[in-house]
């Protein structure tokens, strides 16, 4: 048998049980068994797998735990460094999402190349003293970000880096699916809590096209047809 260990601070406990969450079918089909608990200041998943599978295990589990620092570790950075005045609290949600998801999978590969082949990962030691570029990157990106957003600033924004982008997404009864019909769940590693999970939730997906199998909220309706207008389809006689 073989045992990965995954920890994080306490209150980062939620970061392991979405990577629990997310990685289910290959653990179940694997047959490892999962704990996971809070012990004193340290989050804490202990995975127990056959040694014939811990490569694929341990690689899914470094995917997953690279994407809790791309965007979880990420929004939190942003938080505390970007003050910009001119939007309200929704837009201020929607432009971190967008701005998490204009580099997510570089910052991605970058993570898991460093996580890839430890069986014993502290996640918060690991972004404090090998992740130093990644972090000098992101102040880079607060450097340029304007003071001010004014009229139809974000809008325009976000249009500008949702350009060149195909993939479709699929939105259906408040959940979104991949092109493969996977549900996406990346918006739970935001804050601001459940306010417009499906614009965040599209946002972080990085694609260029939406495709709606049913009705949404009221002001997810109105940002998607902000930032993806003509690129919206409408199935099961939904009308725009």
């Amino acid at each position: 048998m073989a045992l990965i260990t995954v920890t994080d601070k306490n209150y980062n406990q939620s970061n392991l049980l979405y990577v629990q969450s997310v990685t289910n079918e290959i653990l179940s089909q694997t047959d490892c068994k999962v704990e996971s608990c809070v012990l004193g200041s340290r989050s804490v998943m202990k995975i127990n797998c056959d040694s014939g599978y811990s490569d694929i295990v341990k690689a899914e589990i470094a995917d997953k735990l690279a994407e809790v620092v791309a965007i979880n570790y990420k929004y939190d950075f942003f938080s505390k460094e970007i003050k910009v005045s001119g939007l309200n609290s929704d837009e201020k949600e929607i432009l971190m999402a967008s701005l998490i998801a204009a580099d997510l999978d570089e910052d991605k590969r970058y993570t898991y190349e460093r996580l890839k082949n430890f069986d014993d990962i502290a996640l918060d030691g690991i972004y404090n003293f090998r992740l130093q570029p990644l972090k000098n990157k992101w102040k880079e990106i607060v450097s340029y970000m304007p003071s001010c957003f004014v009229n139809s600033q974000l809008k325009d924004f976000i249009i500008y880096l949702l350009e060149n982008k195909k993939k479709r997404v699929y939105v259906d009864c408040g959940r979104v699916y991949d092109s493969h019909f996977r549900r996406l769940r990346r918006c739970s590693l935001l804050g601001g809590g459940d306010k417009l999970s499906i614009v965040r939730e599209v946002l972080l997906s990085n694609c260029g096209e939406v495709e709606l199998l049913g009705p949404l909220p009221e002001e997810d309706e109105f940002y998607l047809k902000e930032f993806f207008s003509d690129k919206i389809y409408f199935s099961n006689g939904i009308l725009s």
